[in-house]
């Protein structure tokens, strides 16, 4: 898949994220590195967007209100941390469930952006 909005100099073809946490995850990534691009040749996996387009995603569902700031908060806490919230862990069922639904929210955007597989 080519996205022709991206500057991809080295014309790879793009390959979407299997899900919203897998998207989510490297976003988080990015921005914990936010000296370096996101979308670099370095990478071995050319990805369909730049970090940005995850970021404006999230806001537009938190404009519109599908994404709540308590989403939000269990998403950046776990994301930056590059690992979900598990039960099994000492992470409430409240937790979890604002991690599921943060991301089916955010997963359901992105694969109509085409910036997550549609399954």
């Amino acid at each position: 898949m080519r996205n022709k909005y991206l500057s991809n100099v080295d014309n790879r073809p793009t390959i979407p994220f299997s899900s919203s946490e897998e998207a989510w995850f490297w976003y988080c990534l990015c921005e914990n590195l936010k000296h370096e691009r996101s979308h670099n040749n370095s990478s071995k996996i050319a990805r369909p967007c730049e970090s940005s387009d995850i970021a404006i995603a999230v806001k537009r569902l938190m404009r519109n209100g599908t994404l709540h700031p308590e989403h939000l908060k269990v998403l950046a806490k776990y994301g930056y941390a590059q690992v979900p919230p598990h039960e099994h862990f000492g992470d409430t069922p409240r937790i979890c469930r604002l991690w599921q639904e943060g991301l089916k929210f955010l997963g359901q955007l992105l694969k109509q952006k085409g910036i997550v597989y549609a399954s």
